[in-house]
């Protein structure tokens, strides 16, 4: 059996879809299946593919080309927010296991399994086509391995350690603010993860194993942190960033504060870091470490190899 996936990521794009195609490809490689990734990117970030079979490649731009690879290949997974309808059904054409990450039912997608790996996923309104089957909701929230067991997160009396991650590098100004700001107002340790310092997932866990509380942008990262159990204030960069937000304040693993270019954000982040005492945080950690159980991967594995 032969596994491609398609994916794209950059400093303008961010890397969650890099980052949900390695965990994908660890899922598959754990069971000693033939898998490799072909990313459209700018270089921004090619370390997180050390040891990890792959090409950089622009897929969408030279398509005829990578058909011909298709061919070859039983299963064949896209994670893109730019390949269009014509690519996915052409891809439907070829495969015999045609397979798309969706966060938000972005197109009508042809033949193939449809995974929507958010805790909010088996509530949007996919419709019901022949041909067409449904991977939905928390059970597969695709996780590097690295986060599939994670050690037991302590929760402190006070919140002293600020871990601050925003994904792509445009928003660090944004994050030195916040910095600055806060080390003022409460005089804590503040750390922010520049996705130019290269960081592995692995020091990922382990920042997030230190913080006492975390700021996040809304995207991948959010699940990483409710998997270690990190308390977590969540701040909106993108329209499709927008539901892992509303959802995890409701599931009560994190608090949204608003869009990232709200006027007095800054006010309203100090306001909810006052509220966090001792007693939400706890509740916040263990709320994330119940609704994501780090086992999604090998679910959508086991469910793709019985196709």
């Amino acid at each position: 059996m032969k596994v491609l996936i398609l994916t794209e990521a950059g400093s303008t794009i961010g890397f969650g879809h890099l980052t949900r195609s390695i965990a994908l490809y660890q899922g598959f490689d754990e069971e000693k299946i033939d898998v490799e990734i072909v990313v459209n990117w700018d270089r921004e970030a090619e370390y997180l593919l050390k040891g990890i079979k792959h090409k950089i490649f622009n897929w969408l731009q030279n398509r005829n080309t990578i058909f011909e690879t298709i061919k070859e290949m039983d299963i064949v997974i896209i994670d893109s927010y730019t390949a269009d309808l014509e690519f996915y059904q052409q891809v439907s054409k070829i495969v015999r296991i045609p397979v798309y990450i969706d966060d938000y039912v972005r197109l009508d997608y042809p033949r193939g399994t449809v995974i929507s790996p958010s805790i909010y996923g088996d509530k949007l309104n996919y419709p019901e086509k022949d041909g067409v089957r449904y991977l939905l909701g928390k059970d597969y929230i695709i996780l590097r391995k690295e986060f599939w067991d994670v050690p037991e997160k302590k929760i402190k009396r006070k919140i002293k350690n600020i871990l601050i991650t925003f994904g792509g590098a445009n928003h660090q100004n944004l994050a030195k603010k916040f910095s600055e700001y806060l080390k003022d107002k409460f005089n804590f340790n503040i750390y922010i993860v520049d996705p130019r310092m290269k960081f592995t997932a692995k020091d990922m866990v382990n920042f997030m194993l230190k913080a006492d509380l975390c700021i996040s942008g809304g995207g991948q990262t959010t699940y990483e942190l409710a998997r270690v159990g990190v308390p977590t204030i969540g701040i909106c960069f993108a329209e499709n960033q927008l539901n892992n937000l509303i959802y995890g304040q409701k599931e009560e693993y994190l608090k949204f504060v608003g869009w990232y270019d709200e006027e007095n954000l800054i006010i309203a982040l100090e306001n909810i870091i006052k509220e966090l005492d001792y007693n939400k945080r706890k509740i916040m950690n263990r709320k994330g470490k119940a609704m994501i159980d780090g086992i999604g991967v090998k679910n959508i594995v086991r469910k793709i190899k019985s196709s």
